[in-house]
């Protein structure tokens, strides 16, 4: 009799804890994901004052997406993290590795997107037919209104990919200044593999105070944003990964930039991370 009592109530606790989490204030949720800098900051291509010194730890971070910077501010451009290395289209054109990947442990960023280690997905979607990115952000905007971010390989037929060119540390703003950071064509590939992280913003209103980092984010990016679209952004890569479920390795990366909407899918699989409530947990991956 005890026993059942007991487990009732345990029940009981677990189902109001569980209510408490998702129809409570927003402060008693879980921080998932965590947002790293500001990104209306970085869509005005500007570097927080607290964060021109400090450097992170990407070891610390499973994967995430958004700016970094790999020696110097002025090599700031777009970057990919994937457990424990950052990958960053160097934008310093008096580099000799100007507008190639770079990569590294350490790093500095004025905007990221990220999920520490050692979480699990919430779910999987794998690839049953051909799929156009349109089509995975309208089934993804549909079974996730709060949003959601996405990692993993995908075979991609074609695949078009863009990048900054010049660091955007001027305050010169992204998006009403789209020429003068997009120098570069677009690059086009007919059939290649890619390690993809991203998010969709789901169908709930960006423009909800809790929302003003996924509102910014969709807002510095290069105006091709359109409504229930996400970004993506990938490393791409010389051949099809020989394990779905292993990162990256260093030798099997060519390059990182944003996938454009006009690629199709046709193999792969993608590990998904319900949007809960995003905020700032960089504190576990600061170096200094």
């Amino acid at each position: 009799m005890f026993a059942r009592i007991k487990k009732e109530i345990i029940l009981l606790l677990g189902i109001g804890f569980a209510a408490a989490v998702i129809f409570g204030p927003l402060w008693w949720r879980p921080v998932s994901p965590c947002v790293l800098g500001d990104f209306a900051a970085r869509s005005q291509a500007q570097i927080p004052q607290a964060l021109k010194d400090v450097y992170f730890d990407a070891q610390q971070i499973q994967f995430g997406f958004g700016s970094a910077a790999i020696g110097h501010w002025q090599g700031l451009g777009d970057a990919v993290i994937s457990s424990g290395v950052a990958w960053v289209r160097n934008t310093n054109m008096q580099s000799p590795k100007y507008y190639t990947v770079v990569n590294n442990r350490y790093f500095q960023s004025n905007a990221l997107l990220y999920f520490p280690r050692e979480r699990a997905p919430d779910s999987r979607w794998q690839v049953a037919q051909t799929t156009s990115l349109p089509q995975l952000w309208d089934a993804l905007t549909q079974k996730y209104a709060n949003g959601v971010l996405f990692a993993g390989y995908v075979q991609l037929k074609p695949l078009q990919l863009m990048a900054i060119a010049r660091p955007p540390i001027d305050n010169h703003g992204i998006l009403k200044n789209a020429p003068y950071y997009y120098t570069h064509p677009l690059e086009s590939f007919r059939d290649v593999w890619v390690y993809v992280v991203g998010v969709t913003p789901g169908s709930a209103a960006t423009d909800r105070s809790d929302r003003s980092w996924l509102a910014a984010m969709f807002s510095s990016g290069s105006g091709r944003h359109a409504r229930n679209q996400g970004l993506m952004y990938g490393l791409l890569l010389k051949s099809a990964p020989s394990d779905l479920q292993a990162p990256p390795k260093r030798e099997q990366v060519i390059n990182v930039g944003q996938l454009v909407a006009d690629s199709t899918i046709v193999a792969g699989e993608l590990k998904l991370y319900s949007i809960m409530r995003a905020g700032s947990c960089d504190s576990s991956i600061r170096v200094n």
